[in-house]
């Protein structure tokens, strides 16, 4: 089984969103807030490994509240004025992110079937990072993840940041 085409093109669209949602986070207007943030993390040492640090700019794209009560996906959507309602929609929906441990139930077609074993719901998770980043995920292992929603298919849930296992 493959990606049926509204959901290959959903996360492709998903993928073109994200990289400009970093970009604009990474701007010049957000590294006040962003630089501490990646500061702390790196600890005493100021070390930081590349898996932090995406995890990090991840969370503070969708869920850091900026001085003005907003995030930076709140922000990249007002300015982006031109942007369809459902890439709106997708960027908003991704403000509110699932965290958690997964225990792989299962492949399904290019996605997995993962259980949050905080919340016990299943979630229908795909990655735009490509097939081969679900290559080495077996059944019945297990994920620490973030989830995003994956508004324009229903149902469908996006690996957000960094997966581990």
């Amino acid at each position: 089984m493959t990606t049926v085409p509204d959901l290959a093109h959903a996360l492709r669209r998903s993928a073109e969103l994200k990289e400009a949602l970093v970009a604009f986070g990474e701007s010049r207007a957000f590294e006040r807030f962003l630089g501490p943030l990646l500061s702390e993390a790196g600890g005493p040492e100021g070390s930081l490994d590349e898996a932090t640090a995406i995890n990090v700019i991840d969370y503070f794209l969708l869920q850091y509240r900026l001085p003005d009560g907003n995030t930076v996906a709140d922000h990249f959507v007002a300015r982006r004025t031109a942007l369809a309602e459902a890439d709106r929609q997708t960027v908003l929906a991704w403000r509110d992110p699932v965290e958690g441990l997964f225990e792989v139930r299962g492949k399904d077609g290019d996605g997995l079937l993962l259980l949050n074993l905080l919340d016990d719901l299943e979630y229908r998770t795909y990655t735009n990072a490509g097939r081969s980043a679900f290559s080495s995920v077996a059944k019945g292992g297990f994920l620490g993840a973030r989830l995003v929603a994956l508004a324009t298919a229903p149902g469908g849930w996006l690996v957000s940041g960094v997966m581990s296992s």
